[in-house]
């Protein structure tokens, strides 16, 4: 039953503080290219998490950052330049926390 253990790193503790949401849209042709584009999404150590979602967003990424500066580079570089990308919003998360659903 057990699907995954881990263990989470307080990222403040390893010099990235502030943490983001990011929505990515990818262009309407490039609709083939979601599982390479998550793939991609995986070896970039900012990624905390993300999500493939179905609706007017294609991915939700939780990212972690040491700046803002950082968070427009990572957005810049990594997704805005990518062109299977049609569009970003970011949101900046003032405060994280875990529900108490346990999938009983």
């Amino acid at each position: 039953m057990i699907k995954r253990f881990t263990i989470e790193v307080d990222p403040e503790a390893m010099g990235m503080p502030l943490q983001a949401l990011v929505s990515v849209r990818l262009r309407p042709g490039a609709r083939h290219l979601m599982n390479a584009f998550g793939k991609d999404l995986r070896e970039l150590p900012e990624i905390k998490q993300f999500f493939v979602l179905g609706g007017a967003d294609d991915f939700l990424i939780h990212i972690t950052a040491r700046s803002t500066e950082h968070i427009r580079q990572f957005v810049l570089d990594h997704l805005s330049a990518n062109p299977a990308v049609a569009g970003t919003q970011t949101n900046l998360v003032f405060e994280h926390d875990w529900g108490t659903a346990s999938g009983l």
